[in-house]
């Protein structure tokens, strides 16, 4: 049987991979790299934000990467309302869940801080206890310093430190106080940081962009507007970063699929898998060491 979590082998042009966040869908990145990597297409280098910090950090730590992603306990992650469910005490359920998530946020971190030291250990088990010196290959992670603003990149430390700062999402999660810093997730600052990517040896970079538009219908309200105009920066600082790639591989979820909804992971992953099948001419035109010319414009996958 094909163990389709190892290299086939194949010559290429280097490549980065820039993996950024999405909570659950996040975890499209590990179908991405599961099916680059069976095509025998190895990144040289992974830059990753958020759950693709997660992603890329066990991938470079771990070689039993694949089944531990997919086995990964998720069962400590806080509960989040959800008004799509029809009756009203499914309703009032997710007003009273709301409505705790906010006091928690009022009076502490958020809904998630009683789990923080379950999810650390979640993380130490992904990158196997080890720096992110340590990978196969080497892996960036990007925080958000709240002080400043600005983004902080990693290439060094304790991994499950690291990416769990970069992973932290404000008003559910505390922030990591390292020497100077206070960090939280790292797409705060910038979502696609492919200038990181860049400035590293790799000839090509690629980026997976798990993004999912949430509303696409019109404000009714002045709390809608404002949700959808925050919405609407994001959507657009996004596109720019993105835009600096070789290459975007956008995986299509099929369905709305929360931040925190990783009952869905393994539908988020088999999404990943099914946009790199579908990227695979654009991947090969771009690696393929006859290519000797990079592509003037970024193509979208």
């Amino acid at each position: 049987m094909t163990d389709f979590t190892k290299p086939v082998g194949k010559t290429h042009k280097s490549f980065a991979l820039v993996l950024s966040g999405g909570g659950a869908r996040g975890l499209s990145h590990a179908g991405v790299l599961r099916t680059l990597v069976a095509r025998g297409y190895i990144p040289s280098v992974i830059v990753g934000v958020s759950m693709g910090a997660v992603v890329g950090t066990t991938y470079a730590m771990n070689d039993d990467w694949f089944d531990a992603l997919v086995g990964m306990d998720t069962s400590g992650f806080p509960a989040t309302p959800d008004f799509r469910l029809p009756g009203l005490t499914a309703r009032m359920k997710g007003l009273r869940t709301a409505l705790l998530a906010a006091r928690d946020m009022y009076f502490g971190w958020g809904v998630g801080a009683p789990t923080e030291t379950w999810g650390r250990s979640v993380l130490s088990d992904l990158t196997q206890g080890k720096n992110l010196e340590d990978g196969r290959i080497p892996i960036f992670v990007c925080a958000t310093d709240m002080l400043t603003g600005k983004r902080v990149v990693f290439g060094k430390g304790n991994a499950a430190d690291y990416i769990y700062a970069s992973a932290a999402l404000a008003g559910i999660l505390p922030p990591l106080v390292d020497g100077p810093h206070v960090l939280m997730d790292g797409a705060y600052a910038d979502i696609a940081p492919v200038d990181v990517a860049r400035a590293t040896s790799a000839e090509i970079v690629i980026a997976v962009d798990p993004s999912q538009r949430e509303n696409t219908i019109g404000p009714k309200n002045g709390m809608q507007a404002m949700l959808r105009s925050i919405e609407v920066c994001q959507y657009e600082h996004a596109r720019l970063r993105f835009a600096q790639a070789d290459l975007v591989i956008q995986p299509e979820f099929g369905q709305s699929i929360g931040t925190l909804e990783f009952g869905l992971k393994r539908h988020c992953i088999a999404a990943g898998a099914v946009a790199t099948r579908r990227a695979y001419g654009d991947i090969e035109t771009l690696l393929n060491p006859g290519n000797a010319e990079r592509m003037a414009e970024p193509l979208a996958g």
